[in-house]
């Protein structure tokens, strides 16, 4: 795939995100369905790994990687699985814990969120061992590109200021990484991705990434 250099930040981002999300879409329900499965082996994998009983993923949409069976795990294993709810007022996250599929709704933008009236409302940022986190594109450098919107680039803000240690990893389709992502200042980066082919966990300073294996979590 060949991608166009374009005048500012501002319009290559806006073109690679027509660009990544044309490109998701035409990936065939069953080969997604298989591909996400896959993917959420490693998750859960790296997570048995790091020891991790408290992580925050979201609800997919469209066709993003679908992450149920990373959910279904997490609640299988007994961990505190966390989700999101966008505050359009100063679009910022509210994190809240969910135990199952029946306590979300339709929230902003149509997005699956965490129903309030039902979810426990999560308040301890520096309990969180893991941040998965949705977009469109990722590179190798630990750059992401996400809506648009700048939610979990505040929430990386926020999670700072708090003292939290969370290590932010990608969740995608391997068609989802690209050579290079158009940043600015204030967009976050990333400790790695995951995709159906593995793990990828970025150095701390320069290098390259480390491969993962295939998991057996759900076995």
């Amino acid at each position: 795939m060949s991608f166009v250099k374009y005048g500012s930040r501002h319009a290559g981002k806006a073109a690679l995100r027509r660009e990544m999300a044309a490109l998701r879409d035409r990936i065939p329900e069953p080969e997604r369905h298989l591909r996400s499965e896959r993917a959420c082996r490693h998750a859960a994998e790296w997570l048995r790994e790091r020891g991790a009983d408290c992580f925050l993923a979201y609800a997919s949409f469209r066709s993003e990687l679908d992450t149920r069976p990373l959910l279904e795990w997490g609640w299988r294993s007994g961990l505190a699985v966390l989700l999101p709810v966008c505050n359009t007022a100063d679009r910022s996250l509210e994190l809240y814990r969910v135990r199952s599929f029946d306590e979300l709704k339709r929230g902003a933008y149509g997005v699956p969120e965490p129903d309030p009236a039902q979810a426990e409302r999560w308040q301890d940022a520096r309990s969180i061992g893991a941040v998965f986190v949705p977009g469109l594109a990722f590179a190798p450098d630990g750059s992401r590109l996400g809506y648009g919107g700048g939610y979990y680039d505040r929430f990386a803000g926020r999670m700072r200021a708090s003292g939290g240690a969370a290590r932010w990893m990608g969740l995608a389709f391997g068609v989802q990484i690209v050579p290079e992502v158009p940043v600015e200042p204030h967009d976050a980066r990333l400790d790695g991705y995951i995709t159906e082919d593995g793990v990828y966990r970025l150095p701390r300073r320069g290098g390259c990434s480390d491969g993962g294996r295939e998991a057996d979590a759900f076995q």
